[in-house]
């Protein structure tokens, strides 16, 4: 029941807030819900609703080739693929629309590598279609991940079965193929939706710069440029809520229709799809134009962005420098002191995160109490809510005037504000080994007469070390990184990572952005690799 509170008190509180202050208003200003009917405000939710729906176009048509090679054809022996895939994750979102915005700028190096071609491209750039595309671009591997699954569940035995009765391979791909993986499909467009519905980064940035407002960006509007209007703010976040709140049900609909499917089960046997030359050739090309865009180019802006000493020279060799890292990491620094106050502020929060999720995780393991399966529900739903609607809920609870004490304005509030929106991902780490590791070695361990906490202690934990493991890096990763609530509920006083590259990118110091974005990417792939190195070895030696 503890557990239940303070999930009560982290999540839904600051949720149910934003809906009363969107409905009565916030120190004096009235409610603003019916204030969405007006024009503007519908105008801000339909872009909304049209940038989400191009998002999952571009997503799947960079997704769905990639799934369909790496799953039906020979093409899956090249693993570095998987790997190479997923290296937009690596790279902030807000990152990538910088990245974009600095190669398509005029007299930048879509004009002197293109040509013509060049300004082609930045008038599609400077579009909605543009923003789709880079946003795109950044959720892409996770449609891909759902629909590679979902194809590894389809053996081979059914397209057999086809065959047999004369189908051809367009007609198995359409009635056999396509119907079997429609519902992971399905589900991955919706995480798609609700993730371009809530992101921050590229509308803040390049969705400012070509006057396209969505719902993230009129919330950051509202509660950053004076007049301040909370109640608004509030009436366009209870939107976002809602679409979150739907698309968790569907979710949900989704699981429970296909729990009794047999392809749930992993083929046994798959499919390989034989391609002829000229198809490789092609399968080749899509593979490589897909790295390039989602991947190689904007890194390759943000490295020679940070190497760079004048713009408009562009990549020469007497034109490379590293003072702009020299003067990043300077001790005593803006830039150095971001870092440091990011890294600490992660790693505590990570460690929290890890303590509270781990706890959650197994005190909700195969239990379907009403107290559990309210702890199960509270601690992954920061998952499915725009990380907006949580900040602009911290706001309202611990900024509140009959607040006793609060951790506003402190270093706590970031702390637990990060412990909130981290959460969801220890405890789907966690779980994921849990349900790996048979009872019966706990019960072995009670039977020899151990204790609950000694078999907990001695048998269970040290199981579940990969799982933890993995759930904290991701949590000290993001943590490092993180935008949203290191801009909304950060002290005016704390400067941090995220923040502070945007602020250097306003303020024309484009090559120090680039510098501390490279620092960063950096810090997280090393950070990476090195806690992965040691949890392969940890589980090697657990077998």
């Amino acid at each position: 029941m503890a557990s239940l509170l303070l999930l009560g008190v982290l999540v839904a509180w600051p949720l149910f807030l934003v809906v009363v202050r969107a409905v009565t208003g916030h120190r004096g200003q009235p409610g603003e819900l019916g204030a969405l009917l007006e024009s503007s405000n519908l105008e801000v939710v339909t872009n909304t609703v049209v940038l989400g729906l191009m998002v999952i176009v571009v997503a799947t048509l960079l997704a769905a080739p990639l799934a369909f090679l790496m799953s039906r054809t020979r093409f899956r022996r090249f693993g570095w693929i998987d790997v190479a895939v997923l290296v937009p994750f690596m790279t902030p979102p807000y990152i990538s629309a910088l990245a974009w915005m600095e190669f398509t700028r005029r007299g930048g190096l879509a004009e002197s590598w293109l040509g013509p071609v060049g300004g082609l491209v930045q008038d599609v750039f400077a579009t909605p279609a543009g923003m789709a595309i880079v946003m795109g671009s950044e959720v892409f591997p996770f449609l891909y991940l759902i629909l590679r699954n979902s194809l590894d569940r389809v053996g081979a035995t059914m397209d057999e079965a086809a065959s047999v009765h004369g189908a051809s391979v367009w007609r198995r791909f359409g009635k056999v193929l396509v119907p079997l993986i429609s519902s992971g499909y399905s589900m991955g467009i919706l995480l798609v939706f609700v993730r371009a519905a809530g992101e921050f980064g590229t509308p803040v940035t390049l969705g400012n710069q070509i006057g396209f407002p969505v719902l993230v960006s009129k919330i950051h509007e509202d509660v950053t440029i004076d007049p301040l209007n909370f109640p608004h703010a509030a009436a366009m976040a209870s939107i976002l809520l809602g679409i979150g709140i739907t698309v968790w049900a569907v979710q949900q609909w989704f699981v429970a229709r296909q729990a009794d499917r047999t392809v749930g089960i992993r083929a046994q046997r798959m499919t390989t799809v034989g391609l002829k030359p000229w198809a490789v050739a092609v399968a080749w090309c899509w593979i490589g134009s897909t790295m390039v865009v989602t991947a190689v180019l904007p890194g390759f802006v943000v490295v020679t962005g940070a190497l760079t000493n004048l713009r408009s020279r562009g990549v020469a060799w007497d034109n490379l420098t590293l003072d702009h890292f020299a003067d990043v990491l300077t001790p005593g620094g803006g830039g150095m002191d971001a870092l440091t106050t990011s890294v600490w502020l992660a790693l505590v929060a990570a460690t929290v995160t890890t303590i509270l999720g781990t706890m959650f995780a197994l005190l909700t393991n195969r239990r379907r109490t009403a107290t559990a399966r309210g702890i199960d529900f509270l601690s992954v739903a920061p998952d499915t809510v725009p990380t907006i609607v949580l900040a602009l809920g911290f706001i309202f609870l611990w900024n509140a005037p009959w607040m006793p004490w609060s951790p506003y304005n402190t270093y706590g509030i970031l702390i637990l504000a990060y412990v909130v929106i981290f959460l969801p991902l220890v405890i789907q780490n966690v779980k994921a080994v849990r349900i790996q590791i048979s009872d019966r070695l706990l019960e072995a361990a009670v039977v020899s007469g151990a204790s609950g906490w000694t078999s907990t202690r001695r048998v269970l934990l040290p199981l579940l070390m990969p799982g933890v493991v993995a759930g904290w890096l991701l949590a000290f990763v993001i943590g490092i990184r993180e935008l949203v609530a290191s801009s909304l509920v950060r002290p005016p006083s704390v400067n941090l990572v995220s923040p502070w590259i945007l602020n250097q990118f306003d303020q024309g110091n484009r090559p120090q952005a680039m510098a501390m974005t490279v620092i960063v990417i950096f810090t997280s792939t090393a950070a990476i690799l090195l806690v992965d190195r040691w949890r392969v070895r940890l589980r090697n030696r657990q077998l």
